[in-house]
This record gives structure tokens, C-alpha cells and sequence, in this order.
């Protein structure tokens, strides 16, 4: 290649390109290096490199020119070195990351200087820095503040409960006068919803600062996919929905906490009663895939818009279409927890027809197979 083709292209690059002669006198000073520090070429051409660092270095990094030069590096390229400091011809000094290499000439020894300005990323590593602190910050408070206010308001909603209950008890042996019964039922069930919204919303805090606790141990998926399903049973009768449940009949163990499954599966199959019209059924099917068991709870109900999909994991977010019961934390929690067991949650749904909402866990270990870690 022609010398002044390539001497052009360096002329033009971006980062500061400079040469020095073994007196360490600038030879050569790009357009870059014009940009960079401020001095024209022919200003700089022919004065002392030092000129270009703060005082303080001058000293320091001249030697550390003149021991380089005596060693087999051929180069030092960024990143092999700590980042320098650059002085401006009007004085301001700027963060820089340089490289340099020492080339044998006839003319003698020249040191190439490739030298780029990180004024602009150590701005942005610092606003960074202070985003993501305000942002810990932010969560630690809102972290104690829902610890707080989760204690103060369950002391009233559990004297609330209390009071219906016992109220409710006094109607086994002897009527209650008016509509005593009915209100107190309906603070009885009030309270409740109450009380779930406050571990709801302690459950998302606990999840996404990481201090959810999870106590994984093998156990038979069908244990858990059982006690979901009769624990959800009653209310699937009550909303005319029946509830089945599909699994071969000999299904690997899983290895997760049963009782955060247990969790996961009361808000997929409580959503899916919600939103089956009557007559409609829930079915709840589990079956292995490769190092995973793959749940499925599908429904024959409404459905959710292919719009919607990306959002149904939103905290607090809930369709357009829906009675707005609840806060909509539910899927936000089931997928922290699936999360959290190493799995994933998805969802496939077909408006007018139904929504299936699949989930893996992680299986127990097999013989001849190292553990989970």
C-alpha cells in the first residue's frame, strides 16, 4: 500500500494517533489528536510529548517510556494498562485509555501512541453508579415500608377476622338477629382478601430483592399437583367449573419446595376458575421433558387478546376486560417462584377458547445422575 494512503487514514481516525522520535518529541499528530487535546498539528509537532499530561505524571511516565522501550513487548495494548490521565491546551485535564508500541526504524526508535478519550463513558459509568444506588435505595425503602405497614395493618385485619368469625360461631348455637350473619361473613371474607393482598405483596418484595427462601427436596409432583387441585376444588364448584386432573400414572419426583408450588399452582388454577364460565372445566396435566417436568393448567374461558400476552407477568397489571378483583400480582409472584427453581413460565391462549399457562421444575435427581446444585 501506497505510504500516503495509509498516512492519510491515520490522519483521519478518531482516536488520538501520535508518534514520538526516542527524545519522545511528537513526529506525527492526527486530526484526532487535534480534536482530543486541542493543539493543531503544527503547534504540537516537534514539542514534547509530556506536554500533553499533567505535570504531576510527566516525570513518572517519561521513565516508563524508556524502561518500555527496553523490553521484548513489542505492544501494550487498552485494557493491558490502568487508565491515564490527558491535559488540554487549555488546561483541563480528561480520563484516557492509551496503547503503545516501540518500532525500530532507520531513522532510529519511534514510539506509536494510540490514545482515546473516555471523558463521556466514565460520565455515563458514573451517572450509572448513582442510578443503580438511588435504585437500591428506592427498594430497601419501599422494602421497610411495606415491612412496616404489612405489620401494622395485619394487626386490625386480623382482629377483623377474629371478631367475624367468632361472631359467625355464635350463629351455630343460636340465630343471629337481622342480617348480623351475612355482614359478618362478608367482613370474614373481606379480612381474608385483605390479609392475601398484604403476603402478595410482601411475596413480590421478598422475590425480587432475592430473599424469597426456597427449601427444595424431592418429592412426588403428583403430592402437589393433589393438594392444589382439592384445595381449589371447593371453589371451582361454587363457580360451576369442574376441575380435573390428567397425569400418567407414573410421573418423575420433582425436586422443589412444595409448598411454593403448591403456591404457584393456587394462583393458575384459582385464575383459571375465575375467568371459565360456568359449566366450563379447569384441567391440570403434568408430564416430563428431558431434566424438567412441564405443568400445564388449561382452561376452556375467555382467553386473553395476543396484545395482552406480553404483559400478563406485569406486576400490578391486569386486562382491560377483567372485574379488576385483586391487586394482579398473582402471575407476577407464580413466575418469581417458577424463576427461582430454575424453571420457566409461559403462556398460550386463544380468545373465546381458552388459556393454557405452562411451567417446568426442575426433576429430582436420578440415579447415576449428580444432584441439583
Amino acid at each position: 500500500m501506497d505510504d500516503s494512503v495509509l498516512r492519510r487514514t491515520l490522519a483521519i481516525a478518531v482516536d488520538a494517533i501520535i508518534c514520538v522520535d526516542s527524545e519522545q518529541r511528537i513526529i506525527f499528530f492526527n486530526d484526532g489528536a487535534s480534536t482530543v487535546f486541542g493543539y493543531a498539528a503544527a503547534e504540537a509537532t516537534g514539542k514534547p510529548l509530556s506536554m500533553l499530561l499533567p505535570e504531576r505524571f510527566r516525570q513518572a511516565h517519561g521513565q516508563h517510556m524508556t524502561r518500555f522501550a527496553g523490553t521484548s513487548d513489542a505492544a501494550r495494548r487498552m485494557g493491558e494498562r490502568g487508565e491515564i490521565a490527558g491535559l488540554r491546551k487549555d488546561g483541563t485535564e480528561f480520563p484516557a485509555e492509551a496503547s503503545i508500541a516501540h518500532i525500530r526504524t532507520e531513522q532510529g526508535l519511534v514510539y506509536a501512541v494510540v490514545l482515546r478519550d473516555v471523558t463521556e463513558r466514565r460520565r455515563f459509568e458514573t451517572e450509572n453508579s448513582e442510578l443503580v444506588r438511588d435504585l437500591r435505595g428506592a427498594v430497601a425503602a419501599r422494602d421497610d415500608m411495606l415491612s412496616i405497614v404489612s405489620h401494622d395493618l395485619r394487626n386490625p385485619v386480623n382482629a377483623v377476622k377474629m371478631l367475624a368469625a367468632a361472631i359467625l360461631r355464635t350463629g351455630d348455637a343460636a340465630p343471629l338477629p337481622g342480617e348480623v350473619g351475612q355482614h359478618a361473613d362478608v367482613m370474614l371474607q373481606a379480612a381474608r382478601q385483605m390479609d392475601a393482598l398484604i403476603q402478595d405483596l410482601l411475596d413480590v418484595s421478598k422475590l425480587e430483592s432475592g430473599r424469597m427462601s426456597m427449601n427444595p427436596r424431592p418429592i412426588p409432583i403428583t403430592e402437589i399437583l393433589d393438594e392444589a387441585t382439592e384445595m381449589l376444588r371447593p371453589g371451582a364448584e361454587q363457580a360451576g367449573v369442574a376441575i380435573r386432573l390428567a397425569v400418567p400414572a407414573r410421573l418423575p419426583a420433582a425436586d422443589v419446595d412444595p409448598d411454593r408450588i403448591v403456591q404457584v399452582l393456587s394462583n393458575l388454577i384459582g385464575n383459571a376458575i375465575k375467568y371459565t364460565p360456568r359449566g366450563g372445566h379447569v384441567t391440570i396435566s403434568a408430564e416430563p421433558t428431558d431434566d424438567f417436568l412441564q405443568v400445564t393448567v388449561a382452561d376452556t374461558g375467555v382467553g386473553i387478546p395476543e396484545q395482552e400476552l406480553p404483559r400478563v407477568f406485569d406486576r400490578f397489571w391486569q386486562s382491560k376486560r377483567t372485574n379488576r378483583s385483586g391487586a394482579g400480582l398473582g402471575l407476577t409472584i407464580a413466575r418469581g417462584m417458577v424463576r427461582a427453581h430454575g424453571g420457566r413460565i409461559w403462556i398460550e391462549s386463544v380468545p373465546g377458547t381458552g388459556t393454557q399457562v405452562h411451567f417446568t421444575v426442575p426433576r429430582a435427581a436420578r440415579p447415576g445422575r449428580a444432584a441439583r446444585t
